[in-house]
């Protein structure tokens, strides 16, 4: 049985997002998943968040239970699972069950474009939450997704635990909506989920706990890092070691998210992913070449990070 995270939990790590690693016949590949959290926890994280990036949008039942029995096996005791469900209620209602069952007690609700509306968010959630028999971790994509006051009440009732946002902006400074969700319910039970795009922002400003991230699955360890100095106020010498990180962001934003990540663990070395869940497809050999270029950077800062650290490097770049 996994114990549920609390505050002071989110602020010591990082959330890795993993992509979830198939065979050929989109089965569970439980080696190369196993592969992928010992890479990730050598770093020193200690949260694993499977939703986005590994595609669990496309995952059918037996699927789910499936790779989440694979990630159980394989994580450490140590390492906190947060397992996701839906984004539609129907799916969540009947995945919500299987986490149950394995004993997986931190559980993200994933977002839904459409159709959705504030209240009838807030009306699943309440509805999931009671299935469970605890919070969730409410995923917040797009505008007024949930009322900030709604929110507030969702978590006073204990229907919400924790916030993951992630609402784009051409600027992360000026957002009036995350503004408003702090002021109803703390910065404490909130990650900046979008990476390392707004983090100088979402950490260095407005000290939001922790971030979620991808590409800490390749360089966890620098990861780590970079949440330290945005914690110890060390702005300037933060954003000076996320340039990596940001330009495989940058990368995944042309080339896609799930796609860009999911392919370069395997362009890493670490573990070879295989193919993605239907309805998304792996990149294409044209498309490869800028994605090595920005996970080579990401090793190289790794390996940086290890040799300050005084620790053996695991890249080949050591």
């Amino acid at each position: 049985m996994q114990i549920r995270l609390d505050a002071r939990d989110y602020a010591a790590s990082v959330v890795a997002v993993p992509p979830i690693a198939l065979n050929a016949d989109l089965t569970v590949n439980a080696d190369a998943n196993a592969a992928i959290i010992r890479h990730i926890e050598e770093g020193g994280v200690g949260i694993l968040l499977y939703g986005g990036n590994a595609n669990l949008y496309h995952f059918g039942l037996e699927d789910y239970r499936a790779g989440m029995q694979a990630v159980i096996a394989a994580a450490s005791p140590e390492t906190r699972i947060i397992t996701s469900i839906g984004p539609d209620f129907g799916k969540a209602l009947a995945q919500a069950p299987i986490a149950r069952d394995l004993g997986l007690r931190n559980v993200m609700l994933l977002p839904t474009q459409f159709p959705a509306d504030p209240a009838g968010v807030a009306n699943g959630v309440r509805r999931l939450a009671a299935v469970l028999g605890h919070g969730l971790v409410l995923y917040l994509k797009r505008e007024n997704y949930v009322d900030p006051d709604e929110l507030g009440r969702l978590v006073s009732e204990g229907a919400v635990d924790f916030v993951k946002y992630a609402v784009e902006r051409p600027d992360p400074a000026q957002d009036a909506y995350l503004d408003a969700i702090i002021a109803a319910i703390g910065k404490d039970r909130m990650a900046s989920g979008m990476g390392e795009t707004p983090i100088h922002d979402h950490l260095g400003g407005r000290s939001l706990t922790t971030y979620t991230s991808g590409a800490v699955c390749i360089a966890p360890s620098a990861a780590m890092e970079l949440l330290r100095l945005y914690k110890a106020g060390r702005g300037a010498e933060a954003f000076e070691l996320s340039r990596p990180f940001l330009e495989f962001e940058k990368v995944r934003a042309e080339l896609g998210g799930l796609q860009v990540l999911h392919d370069g663990m395997r362009l890493a070395g670490i573990a070879d992913t295989g193919p993605l869940m239907p309805m998304i497809s792996n990149l294409n050999a044209e498309k490869l070449g800028p994605v090595g270029v920005a996970v080579k950077a990401l090793q190289v800062a790794e390996a940086d990070c290890l040799r300050r650290a005084g620790k053996p490097s695991v890249s080949a770049l050591a």
